[in-house]
């Protein structure tokens, strides 16, 4: 956890899947992560008020192939990620 004026910022990960996938912009094989994070209050709530850009930041990711969903719970949280820098995984 990061400390933000001295409030504790969490996001605790519920699962993480990955699967291998194919780019369609240019057909190049990649790996998608899907994860799930629970937010404590002082993450949704930044959330709220400064968007996605702090969450990335907490969690080492950047906007560039990274999309976040927001759950009806208000502290869940979906990250989707393409890493483009993966292998071929079948020749």
């Amino acid at each position: 956890m990061a400390k933000i004026n001295g409030f504790q910022y969490g996001a605790e990960l519920l699962c993480k899947s990955s699967f291998p996938a194919t780019l369609e912009a240019d057909n190049l094989p990649c790996i998608i992560e899907v994860m799930v994070y629970r937010l404590n209050a002082v993450a949704a709530t930044s959330y709220s008020l400064d968007g996605e850009d702090p969450l990335l930041h907490f969690l080492g990711l950047d906007k560039t192939d990274t999309y976040i969903t927001r759950h009806e719970i208000d502290d869940l949280f979906t990250v989707v990620h393409a890493r483009r820098e993966a292998e071929p995984w079948q020749q």
